[in-house]
């Protein structure tokens, strides 16, 4: 379940207090973990015959949001991409996030396979989408980045500043500047343990 439905269930009054308050607080540590923690802390239930910590089939890619008030309305937003998932996105596939709120406004991801017309070859594409449609205006500043190798830290990719209106997007369809073939390749330096790591940085400019 998402966070904000786990939430949700906390305040509903069909089940026992106690242990609903038990497993959604478990539920919501547990995706507080990071990716490499989730899979021993569910391996470890496995084993025991506990079925908490089933991974379900996400329609849409769950992310990881660390929210900001003050100075100003800021969010960092990290969305990781198995192997496999990238391999499914060839040649012309896409793949959603799950719904994040910045200023009261609801954004997303969208990553790519694209193919340029002029030269033929497929690329990986991260683009950023604000659900809301209609007249309202959003500006945000933006910075995209990826861990890679060889130190894996996070390397900016693209920043800029954007004005959203309603069911607009903003992204780049060569996020590394590479052919697929070389950004999905065992030598790609994107890929860490077979996890695409990407995060973007997003503030509300006044």
């Amino acid at each position: 379940m998402t966070c904000r439905k786990l939430k949700k269930v906390l305040t509903c009054n069909d089940f026992d207090v106690e242990i609903v308050s038990k497993v959604v607080f478990e539920a919501l540590f547990l995706k507080a973990e990071t990716s490499y923690q989730q899979r021993a802390i569910a391996s470890e239930a496995a084993d025991i015959n506990v079925r908490h910590f089933v991974e379900r089939a996400y329609k849409y890619r769950p992310v990881k949001i660390v929210e900001f008030e003050q100075p100003r309305q800021q969010c960092i937003v990290y969305l990781d991409q198995k192997r496999e998932e990238c391999t499914h996105l060839f040649p012309a596939g896409k793949v959603y996030s799950q719904a994040f709120h910045l200023g009261e406004q609801g954004f997303f991801f969208s990553a790519h396979c694209n193919m340029d017309q002029q030269s033929g070859f497929h690329s990986f594409g991260l683009f950023l989408g604000m659900q809301e449609r209609g007249s309202v205006t959003f500006d945000v500043g933006y910075e995209f980045a990826a861990r890679s190798k060889p130190t894996e830290d996070y390397v900016v990719k693209y920043k800029g500043n954007y004005k959203f209106m309603g069911g607009k997007a903003v992204g780049y369809r060569n996020l590394f500047g590479i052919p697929w073939t070389l950004f999905m390749s065992e030598e790609s330096n994107y890929f860490i343990n077979g996890v695409l790591h990407l995060r973007a940085e997003l503030t509300v400019r006044q």
